[in-house]
């Protein structure tokens, strides 16, 4: 189902109201970020990825003949987890993560940043812009332009989108924020991008020097291939329209907003966390923060907007085939 946001964008938030006559505006205002909650999505990533590293480890030791099927297992659950914590660079982004702006941004390049190799400003200026050009041939996030083919299946496991991706970003953030301002704001992105590189290999030598290659191995594939791979296809699933043509190049050819809930299954929470899953709800109301979406999702059931709320929901699998079959 395509969800064009048509009549999300066209009614007036301040008129619409449930069936006990409260205001979204008055009912928005009491929706507050639990940031403890924040934290806890957070650290249970991290948490993830410890648990990932000892189960790689523990196999290295007790089944070494089975190495293949270790790494590519582990590889597969650090990109997974990898691409999960990325999705929290979005909330920081939206200064959700902290009650003060600078320490926002501080825990986010740190727990953050540092991981994923990105500044918070960098992200925020090339997410706002995706907030306001979503669909148009100017969107900042355009990986849902592709279609999901062989071609990209091969680019995203390969790190060949990746130079893509980093590539157009480099240019939309000097053309949106002015080229002196945006080189600024590149070389801060850079510089994260450096140290967490550094870390990254850091924490794979030593593994590696301490005798546990799978896991270094899994380490670099997970980063390099997996994390990629999912943050690409989880933003298509999202974005892209059910009748987009593969033959059509979005980049000169405007492709139209089109957004989706996924609902909370473990799949829905685990692939767009921070969320993503109800990724319609922060299109239309960009400052609620995702810890409050499942309240604004049943204030909305008990409105007009009910149907459209409805219709909109839907599964990352059953995208997935739709968007095959399209």
């Amino acid at each position: 189902m395509i969800i064009t946001m048509q009549t999300f964008n066209t009614i007036d938030k301040a008129t619409i109201k449930n069936s006990r006559g409260l205001g979204y505006l008055e009912f928005r205002d009491h929706l507050k970020p639990r940031f403890a909650l924040v934290w806890a999505d957070i650290l249970a990533g991290y948490l993830a990825l410890a648990i990932i590293v000892w189960g790689a480890v523990y196999a290295q030791k007790h089944y070494p003949g089975f190495w293949l099927l270790t790494i590519s297992i582990a590889a597969f659950f650090i990109g997974y987890v990898v691409a999960y914590l990325n999705l929290f660079m979005h909330e920081a982004s939206h200064y959700n993560i902290a009650g003060d702006k600078k320490t926002n941004d501080l825990l986010a390049n740190i727990f953050l940043g540092l991981l994923v190799g990105m500044h918070i400003e960098f992200y925020r200026k090339m997410h706002f812009v995706h907030h306001r050009l979503l669909g148009t041939k100017e969107d900042s996030e355009k990986s849902y332009f592709d279609a999901i083919t062989l071609r990209f299946i091969i680019e995203s496991l390969t790190g060949i989108r990746v130079i893509k991706v980093l590539s157009y970003r480099n240019k939309d953030i000097k053309l949106n924020e002015g080229t002196g301002q945006g080189e600024e704001i590149i070389k801060k992105n850079n510089r994260v991008f450096a140290a967490a590189a550094f870390l990254n290999l850091c924490f794979v030598a030593a593994l590696f020097l301490s005798g546990y290659w799978q896991i270094a191995a899994a380490w670099v594939i997970g980063f390099g291939a997996v994390f990629p791979f999912f943050a690409t296809f989880r933003q298509i699933l999202e974005h892209r329209r059910e009748d987009a043509l593969a033959t059509t190049n979005y980049h000169e050819v405007d492709h139209g907003a089109a957004h989706r809930m996924f609902g909370d299954g473990p799949i829905a929470s685990t692939m767009g966390p921070a969320g993503f899953n109800r990724h319609l709800i922060h299109h239309w109301d960009p400052q609620v923060s995702y810890t409050r979406f499942k309240e604004v999702e049943e204030f909305l059931k008990d409105t007009p907007l009910k149907d459209e709320i409805q219709r909109s929901q839907t599964t990352y699998f059953k995208t997935f085939v739709s968007l095959l079959n399209s």
